[in-house]
């Protein structure tokens, strides 16, 4: 008796192995974004805001206090289904410190404080969002009114702003995420 032979399904995997590794450029890490580069200098900063239904008469005043003091600003605004968004704020590595100055600001005035900042990393570079719900809170960094005012000084540069924020913004601490277990049970 004759045994069939069965498909070897794997059989070509081999070459198509071989292919894949050989093809190195198209996994090559990319390089670095650069804000300074001429094709990126013209990009218009995105303000993305989160408020209160308490201002949702007075969107088009709010939109204004932001185009006022720079009008290359876009300004999107949305409107929080409950009480009061979040007390967040993240900005972009390209955004200049007078428009992220400003936003924060403004973040103030409208959410009446800030007390977390948004991991850098996961932002774009043209963007600041304010009181987002988009982000996970494990991206959320806790800040102090007087490491905001740091933020907030004039004297900084665009350059010095962003290295201060991201020195704000490190997570020190591992956090898991909600449903992965309780910390103090692993122990």
């Amino acid at each position: 008796m004759k045994r069939a032979r069965r498909p070897f399904v794997f059989s070509g995997i081999g070459s198509l192995l071989i292919f894949f590794l050989t093809q190195t450029p198209s996994f090559s890490a990319a390089p670095p974004y650069d804000c300074a580069a001429q094709e990126n200098r013209d990009k218009p900063t995105t303000v993305e805001i989160l408020l209160a239904k308490k201002w949702k008469d007075r969107a088009e005043e709010v939109k204004q206090s932001f185009t006022t003091a720079d009008e290359s600003l876009k300004v999107r605004i949305k409107f929080f289904p409950f009480l009061d968004p979040p007390k967040n704020i993240g900005i972009g590595r390209c955004v200049s410190a007078e428009k992220a100055r400003l936003a924060i600001r403004e973040a103030v005035r409208y959410n009446g404080k800030i007390d977390r900042l948004i991991i850098q990393d996961i932002m774009p570079h043209y963007w600041i969002k304010i009181g987002t719900t988009d982000t996970s809170e494990l991206t959320w960094i806790s800040i102090g009114p007087d490491a905001l005012a740091r933020l907030t000084d004039p004297a900084l540069t665009t350059e010095q702003f962003h290295d201060l924020y991201r020195a704000l913004a490190h997570q020190t601490e591992k956090k898991l995420p909600f449903g992965m277990g309780n910390p103090e049970e692993s122990q």
